[in-house]
């Protein structure tokens, strides 16, 4: 995955083949498949790519439906589903060798004043500089897994918690629920779309392990066969992915090999974005 935030970066800046059909490369990975993150942010910036400037993305929805290959470019095919008063809606195909991978619905909206609250950011949490990374976390507690936290480089990512270790996080009853800041590793251009694509790819790291906090299980290991199944995502307010967001989580539920997880995103003591998540995570005997 990309090691640097210039990196990153320019894994989002997507080869325009034809009007509404664009390339995305590919980094060096470890990895088997390709990151959904990395899909997820490409297609948000593909239909980026065709929205009037004025126009913010406050919702996406997306499936995964195959593991992506990464020694292929991943084609991304944008549909201008509406372009209404105020609202524009796109629909995004991610295609790689013929066959669709993903799909996206996105909602862009042009910024205008209204009625506004917001929950603040937990007063027990610990400062992010007081917190480990963590990939060192992963380390302690699990040793070789640890590599492929490596993957994220371009990130940092700080553990601020969770419910297999601290019982009483947060004072909810959630069996299962964890705490990470994030941020990119390096300063970012001033531009919310590429600060939103950049907190989706993030979105993505963490939110599905949460599902298997509780259980005896090692997330990213041989013991578990994981793969996101779909995403949703909502942006309420400017963020900026390259200072830190308290990534707030927790997994109300977990049946039949698969996990659910929802996940705040909070900054300047504001809920700035929020997601929610599926997937598998199958055990392996």
């Amino acid at each position: 995955m990309p090691a640097t935030t210039a990196e990153l970066v320019s894994l989002l800046d997507l080869e325009e083949i034809e009007v509404g059909l664009f390339r995305g490369r590919h980094p060096q990975t470890m990895l088997q498949r390709t990151f959904g993150g990395q899909v997820l942010a490409q297609a948000l910036i593909a239909a980026y790519r065709t929205v009037p400037t004025e126009r913010i993305c406050h919702s996406l929805n997306a499936y995964f439906l195959r593991p992506g290959r990464n020694d292929s470019p991943i084609i991304y095919d944008v549909e201008v589903t509406r372009d209404g008063g105020s609202f524009s809606s796109r629909r995004v195909l991610a295609r790689q060798s013929g066959q669709v991978l993903f799909t996206l619905s996105a909602s862009f909206h042009v910024l205008e004043d209204g009625l506004t609250h917001s929950d603040p950011v937990p007063s027990d949490v610990t400062a992010p500089e007081d917190c480990p990374r963590l990939a060192d976390v992963m380390n302690q507690r699990f040793g070789v897994q640890s590599r492929l936290w490596r993957e994220w480089d371009a990130l940092d990512v700080r553990y601020a918690g969770d419910t297999s270790h601290e019982p009483k996080l947060t004072g909810r009853q959630h069996s299962a629920a964890m705490r990470v800041w994030l941020k990119t590793a390096d300063p970012l251009p001033d531009d919310i779309r590429l600060h939103q694509a950049i907190t989706a790819y993030a979105s993505d790291i963490t939110l599905l392990g949460v599902s298997t906090v509780p259980h005896e299980v090692v997330f990213l290991s041989p013991q578990v066969q994981a793969a996101s199944l779909d995403h949703a995502m909502w942006f309420h307010r400017a963020l900026r992915a390259d200072e830190w967001m308290l990534y707030d989580q927790i997994s109300p539920s977990a049946s039949h090999a698969l996990g659910f997880s929802v996940g705040r995103l909070m900054q300047h003591d504001h809920l700035v974005a929020s997601c929610s998540q599926e997937g598998l995570i199958r055990v392996v005997s």
